[in-house]
């Protein structure tokens, strides 16, 4: 059982870190490719691109304290995290694209906090780090949408 949990954890923190990753570091390829854009990001980034950019860093860092939690099996901590991850996908910065789809991946993820701040508040470890996995691949698969209805623009 613990090994299973254990699995749970590295699998979760790896996706953690490599959305982090994805959201610092930009694409080697892309900057190959389009050398204007990039003077251009350097020296008039866009307000809401900043805004933006700030918005996921604040949920990188919710979400980073619901990883901590679950590996210190600190359960006010998991539900911190989720709490604030919920009251931020309220808010009108989470709704970075006008599409219609988009909407399902914003409700996806709220389930998902949902079911890890309920297992905290129930004090069941393997129900937070199963949403907390769950919600770590709703946000890759939003932020595959997202980058596709980019490239479409």
């Amino acid at each position: 059982m613990f090994r299973h949990f254990r699995s749970l954890l590295v699998a979760g923190g790896l996706l953690i870190v490599a959305l982090s990753w994805l959201t610092v570091v930009p694409s080697k390829a892309k900057d190959e490719t389009d050398p204007v854009q990039k003077t251009e990001t350097k020296v008039k980034p866009g307000i809401k691109k900043l805004a933006i950019k700030a918005f996921m860093h604040k949920k990188l860092a919710s979400s980073q304290e619901i990883l901590e939690g679950l590996a210190m099996e600190d359960f006010d901590l998991i539900e911190k995290g989720a709490k604030q991850l919920k009251v931020m996908s309220l808010a009108a910065e989470f709704m970075v694209v006008d599409d219609p789809l988009y909407p399902h991946h914003a409700d996806q993820f709220r389930r998902t906090v949902a079911k890890i701040e309920k297992a905290a508040e129930e004090q069941r470890l393997d129900g937070a780090t199963l949403g907390f996995v769950e919600m770590t691949m709703s946000c890759v698969e939003c932020h595959k949408f997202v980058r596709t209805i980019m490239i479409a623009k």
